[in-house]
């Protein structure tokens, strides 16, 4: 976001076309990151048991009718955030999906690469 004549003196490179920062010269060393803008994806998670961590912004979904299967299962609906980023500088770049507070998978463009075709054959096999 920030143009080449802009550029603060600690930035090694050009903005990505993805990035949305506005970078400043006094920028702490910890917030030197190139940052897309972040898309929002309506989800369903399935909770752990009792006491289990749940986002603050989750929603916790009414049980199902009881003696059902569906009853043994406690769900909450949820926007995840999806976004990428990399340091200034660095060769990874990451890609965040999660819910912004205890929800998340934080994972390397390449691993989602190599991990997408596995997402696509189990999606297949759930539609079955």
């Amino acid at each position: 976001m920030t143009t080449e004549q802009d550029r603060p003196t600690w930035q090694v490179e050009p903005c990505p076309d993805w990035c949305v920062v506005l970078h400043a010269q006094d920028d702490d060393v910890r917030d030197r990151a190139h940052v897309s803008s972040s898309m929002s994806v309506a989800s369903r998670q399935l909770l752990g048991g009792p006491g289990a961590a749940v986002s603050p912004f989750a929603e916790r979904e009414p049980g199902a009718a009881p003696g059902t299967p569906d009853a043994l299962d406690r769900t909450a609906a949820a926007e995840l955030a999806v976004c990428v980023h990399r340091r200034d500088g660095a060769r990874t770049t990451w890609v965040y999906v999660g819910d912004g507070a205890v929800q998340h998978l934080e994972l390397s463009a390449e691993s989602w690469h190599r991990l997408m075709p596995a997402l696509d054959r189990v999606l297949d096999l759930a539609r079955a």
